[in-house]
């Protein structure tokens, strides 16, 4: 007759922590990656600031053509 696995046996245990576990690497993993875009994007925004300043400061006139993306800005052709 086939026999079952009492809801408290160590194989139910241990797969339960097994999931447990599992679900807490995820989110460690996820708040990690999260944090790591946060920095990236912190750093974008401040290298742009800084790129937009020193245009300023170099030539005011030059400033929205250097900013203009690359499919605005006339080809010559």
């Amino acid at each position: 007759m086939l026999q079952l696995v009492a809801l408290h046996s160590p194989l139910t245990t241990r797969v339960g922590r097994w999931s447990e576990r599992a679900q807490q690497r995820a989110c460690r993993n996820a708040m990690v990656a999260s944090t790591a875009l946060s920095q990236a994007r912190r750093e974008r925004a401040e290298v742009e600031e800084y790129v937009v300043g020193t245009l300023a400061r170099r030539s005011p006139q030059v400033l929205p053509q250097a900013l203009a993306p690359a499919a605005e800005t006339p080809t010559g052709t």
